[in-house]
């Protein structure tokens, strides 16, 4: 049998390696929880991103199954961000995002997420929440959008049967159907 090497023998007392050892299997802790973190969180507005947003949708999903009580999400996206960018740079949109996180963030209630679903969209998970609440919510949030823009929303509410992927794509196909009227006016093909 080979013997452990000398790292990894614990000392029978209490001394000076095996403090030092513990300080460091801490530190080696704090070092994973905060790469968890960072996997878990959008670098340029510091919100959840994807990977966060699906483990707590999951969560959220989970937990109104068994009380029974209401989820909504919401898809966000900023009208013509391309066009933002176009004109005024590309640190002016990432300034703009920001700025929409920021403000966006601060409409919404204790125990509600925002997340930034990817490029100029963001998503709203909204715990205890009815579709026609969600919108109220929404509605409070649209007018906060910074620097003169504008923002398409998708609502659906959890229907308690629906994987995660199925209502997200029905808050997504509401966002489409917002950005279908926004470039053809009311006709919808």
């Amino acid at each position: 049998m080979t013997p452990w090497p000398h790292w990894l023998r614990v000392p029978r007392r209490r001394g000076g390696r095996e403090a030092a050892l513990l300080r460091e299997v801490a530190a080696l802790k704090e070092e994973v929880d905060e790469l968890g973190r960072q996997a878990r969180t959008d670098p340029l507005t510091g919100l959840a991103n994807r990977r966060g947003w699906d483990e707590q949708l999951d969560r959220e999903l989970a937990q109104a199954s068994r009380s029974g009580r209401p989820v909504s999400v919401a898809l966000l996206d900023l009208d013509d961000f391309k066009g933002f960018n176009d004109a005024h740079g590309h640190q002016a949109g990432d300034r703009l995002l920001v700025a929409a996180a920021a403000a966006w963030q601060g409409q919404l209630r204790d125990g509600d997420v925002l997340c930034r679903w990817g490029g100029d969209e963001f998503a709203a998970l909204l715990p205890d929440c009815s579709e026609d609440a969600a919108r109220e919510i929404i509605a409070r949030l649209t007018p906060t959008t910074p620097a003169q823009q504008s923002c398409g929303a998708g609502i659906a509410e959890w229907d308690g049967a629906e994987t995660s992927d199925e209502l997200v794509w029905r808050a997504d196909a509401e966002l489409l159907s917002h950005k279908r009227a926004r470039v053809y006016g009311d006709f919808h093909a």
